[in-house]
């Protein structure tokens, strides 16, 4: 990057640092620290949550997705509005009435202390281990932005987000996390206007979408239904909306954030803020990633977008690679060609040609993505490198930073967010609780800042050993979808089974969890219709995938909750 634009990138993360810090001094007790005196507005809130959500994920991952695919995964998000209702109906009253600081510590009372310490464990075990994703995914990517090393790029990210988390508490998060939104929302809608602006003057937005609709990128909705299948309808409204309904109801990460708020009318309103704005939001960012793959069809665009340096290479693999960078350029110089033709004549015929081009393109891509892992012996994948490649190449000195800077935002924005809730049920479900003195608002207020140093190295540690995934932000709904819908359970039990006892909540619990694991590892041959259990310690073999793709994990965890929950509590009642 130019020296203006490490000027711009650096006031940056400082001003984050102050905007921060300078909160924490209206701290005076737990209250104030983790929840700041549910004394937040709604619009706050709101964008704390949108923040939250968002994280580098949005700028990296979901673009990559759209380029490499098309715009399914929006079909994700079309069940946030459902969600939002019904936590807005059932769970924020509920939350407010129990004047919580944790999702978790209204089981208490009804399933009794070792429900709530195993589902509050349960938080603490996956938000540890995507906490670590979040910052270790980005930071791969923003190494090769600042040419930096990637141990330099993860403590930036990991100690600075600790330092202000620490400091300022939860309103410090907050407050932080309005500016990063708007910061990240600026850099993804003057990318847009770039692309646009870059594209050749006789090709148009609508010639644009002529294109992108002709190589089906603009699919959006998958109307079949197939359990197997990663992203429809059927999974985006029936089964994301157990997932929606776990994240938003019943993780701390989001329920945190309307807590801070000072009644069940503004908590209700900051949900609702997401509901109307989360999917036309996620629909744009997909667009974005739609318009940068016709963009590269007229620029200039390598090979591979993630620069590889091979460990070894013999002479036949450097005559393949010889072989391979001919038949690309042979393929881009012709598809830009029959591009402009195919926007022009909108014919069965230059369509068809304009495809064939395509697809010859890609194949070379696949070649030499499949020639880099041979190299390597290791899975090379270019998904996450796309748009950041795109901004080092087009994007104006001077808001390169700023651009960078938004990505920097959109991954502390949820790294600040994830340490104040682990902070939350750290301190306020276990040590708080478990405690048998009460030392007083001070320690806690000490400790809660001690906390969240101790998981800010722990998470800063992971990422350190975390290695590459094929995308982002599949990688965290993937983790969040081994536990969510078993937590979900439990909140069903509590709000709407009333014979519901505390042995039938944490069996029913540890028997979605068991359900989840099990049926994640259900594997099917299309050859020969076989089903088969291969487990991690076993070897997949060739010709069989996943049965059940991760988003159904979720209403199959929360059905087996509540079924087992029901039926022990019915032969094992218990008082409490």
């Amino acid at each position: 990057m130019h020296w203006i634009d490490w000027a711009v990138l650096s006031l940056f993360l400082l001003y984050t640092i102050w905007d921060g810090t300078r909160r924490g001094k209206d701290a005076e007790n737990i209250e104030g620290f983790l929840l700041a005196g549910r004394s937040m507005p709604w619009w706050a809130a709101g964008l704390s949550i949108m923040a939250t959500q968002a994280s580098a994920i949005t700028f990296i991952g979901t673009t990559g997705i759209a380029y490499v695919e098309d715009m399914r995964f929006v079909q994700v998000y079309l069940a946030i509005p459902f969600a939002m209702i019904l936590i807005c109906l059932f769970l924020v009253p509920f939350f407010s009435k129990m004047k919580a600081f944790t999702a978790y510590e209204v089981l208490e009372e009804r399933f009794g202390l070792k429900t709530r310490l195993t589902t509050s464990g349960l938080f603490l075990i996956s938000r540890g281990l995507a906490l670590g994703a979040v910052i270790a995914a980005p930071s791969y990517v923003l190494a090769l932005l600042l040419n930096l090393p990637l141990t330099a790029t993860i403590l930036i990210i990991g100690l600075i987000a600790t330092i202000y988390t620490m400091y300022g508490g939860v309103a410090g998060v907050i407050t932080t996390d309005i500016k990063q939104m708007a910061v990240m929302m600026f850099g993804l809608v003057f990318c847009f206007f770039i692309v646009m602006a870059n594209l050749p003057e006789d090709v148009g937005f609508g010639d644009a979408l002529y294109l992108a609709g002709s190589l089906d990128k603009l699919t959006a909705l998958d109307l079949n239904f197939d359990l197997s299948e990663k992203y429809n309808v059927w999974s985006g409204v029936f089964a994301a909306l157990f997932l929606m309904l776990s994240y938003f109801g019943t993780d701390q990460t989001q329920v945190q954030r309307y807590l801070t708020t000072s009644d069940t009318k503004e908590a209700k309103k900051s949900l609702l803020l997401s509901a109307y704005a989360k999917v036309p939001m996620q629909f744009f960012i997909l667009l974005l990633g739609v318009m940068l793959y016709v963009f590269f069809i007229f620029n200039d665009a390598p090979i591979s977008f993630r620069a590889t340096d091979p460990v070894a290479q013999t002479e036949e693999q450097m005559d393949r690679e010889q072989i391979i960078e001919q038949q690309y350029l042979e393929a881009r110089e012709n598809r830009q060609r029959l591009a402009v033709e195919a926007a022009k004549n909108r014919d069965m015929i230059s369509q068809q040609a304009f495809l064939e081009a395509d697809a010859d393109l890609n194949t070379a891509r696949q070649k030499e993505l499949a020639l880099q892992a041979e190299i390597r012996q290791a899975d090379v994948n270019d998904t996450n490198y796309i748009f950041p490649y795109f901004i080092l190449k087009y994007i104006p000195i001077g808001l390169v930073g700023l651009i960078v800077a938004g990505i920097f935002a959109a991954a502390m924005s949820s790294i600040d967010s994830e340490l104040n809730a682990l902070t939350t049920v750290s301190i306020v479900d276990w040590y708080k609780r478990l405690r048998p003195d009460d030392p007083g608002e001070l320690h806690f207020l000490k400790s809660s800042r001690s906390v969240t140093v101790l998981w800010g190295v722990i998470a800063t540690g992971s990422a350190l050993v975390l290695g590459e995934t094929r995308s982002i932000i599949e990688l965290i709904n993937q983790i969040g979808s081994y536990f969510y819908g078993s937590i979900l359970g439990v909140f069903i039990l509590l709000l709407w089974v009333k014979k519901a006892n505390g042995n039938g909540a944490l069996i029913g619990l540890l028997s979605g969890m068991a359900s989840v694991f099990t049926f994640d590892r259900l594997f099917y041959n299309a050859a020969t219709h076989d089903y088969s259990f291969f487990f991690p310690w076993s070897q997949t073999p060739e010709g069989y995938s996943k049965a059940i793709e991760f988003l159904w994990l979720n209403p199959l965890g929360a059905f087996v909750v509540v079924i087992v929950g029901i039926g022990v509590s019915l032969i094992w009642p218990r008082k409490h």
